[in-house]
């Protein structure tokens, strides 16, 4: 009777964890759909890396992302991923926020067209007198764009700004020279005949592109949620880089109907452009770089201090269990 008792016992333990145990969260994201360029969050959720820690995420779609940021701030979402940076924007007005974790240092973003005139561009100044697409402001893309044509004189390049999942139509429709997408949709737009002919990250620094944010309210109330839900994307990230397959069986359940080609193509570039990081803490030289461009944008009013609206005691955390 005691051995079935300690059999049964262990039985239990070896049982999974069940939805009705999980603790629910809920993040905001950019757009309105899943897109590939936020896959530590989707390896997370597809190879069970949250359900592993006790967290079931409800995903929001909030729109651009200063409205990830405001989901935050209103209670409608526990955390947002997105530009960071709003958190320094609402500590420049008084208000809440913490960035946790760092998702994405660079773009990820890609220049096609169907011009055959237009050749690989390697010097900024060859944007000069084209119309380039870009997501509509304030996004980290549009800022991005209008600081290189600031810094660099571009006078006539113009931005065109579309809706995003817009950006290739608007070139098929004559409106732009050149579209900046991210993948997928730039390995489709290759596959139909699109020559890549340029990383915008080679015009930019790297910066804090990408975060995870909550609020100084959340971290109080909930610490060891938000410490799960970083660890998460930590494991995430370190699966990312050190399990092609994990990626690709991700990829593959995101977008059913895109060819493997396709997918392969857009996983290879993505990684292969180092936007996403070994280690998920923000750190000070990237997030200052990330103030230095919203300052000169005049979306910041003054400089300010990392430490005010970036908080890397979880992701320290979750980094030294790795």
């Amino acid at each position: 009777m005691r051995l079935v008792i300690v059999l049964f016992s262990l039985l239990i333990l070896s049982l999974p964890v069940f939805a009705a145990d999980l603790e629910k969260v809920t993040i905001a994201q950019f757009g309105k759909e899943k897109f590939l360029l936020y896959l530590p969050l989707y390896v997370a959720m597809e190879e069970k890396i949250f359900e592993k820690n006790g967290i079931e995420v409800n995903l929001k779609f909030a729109g651009n992302d200063d409205q990830i940021f405001a989901s935050v701030i209103s209670g409608n979402a526990d955390f947002g991923m997105g530009d960071p940076i709003f958190t320094a924007i609402s500590k420049d007005k008084g208000g809440p926020g913490k960035v946790v974790a760092m998702m994405i240092t660079k773009l990820g973003l890609s220049g096609v067209t169907n011009k055959p005139d237009l050749k690989p561009i390697t010097d900024v100044k060859a944007l000069n007198g084209l119309r380039i697409s870009s997501f509509a402001r304030p996004s980290t893309t549009y800022t991005l764009l209008q600081e290189i044509k600031r810094n660099h004189k571009l006078d006539d390049m113009k931005i065109v700004e579309g809706a995003f999942g817009a950006q290739i139509a608007l070139l098929e429709a004559g409106h732009v020279d050149i579209a900046v997408d991210i993948e997928p949709s730039v390995s489709i737009a290759e596959d139909k005949g699109y020559p890549v002919i340029f990383s915008l990250d080679k015009f930019t620094e790297p910066q804090a592109i990408t975060g995870l944010m909550t609020t100084e309210d959340v971290i109080k109330a909930k610490p060891e949620t938000v410490q799960k839900v970083v660890s998460s994307l930590q494991e995430a990230v370190t699966l990312i880089h050190e399990s092609p397959d994990a990626s690709l069986r991700t990829a593959t359940a995101l977008y059913p109907d895109l060819s493997e080609k396709v997918i392969r193509a857009a996983l290879a570039r993505m990684v292969g452009l180092g936007i996403y990081p070994d280690n998920i803490s923000i750190p000070d030289a990237l997030w200052q770089s990330a103030i230095k461009t919203r300052l000169e944008s005049g979306e910041l009013k003054k400089p300010q201090e990392t430490n005010i609206a970036v908080d890397n005691s979880f992701a320290d955390t979750a980094n030294a269990s790795h």
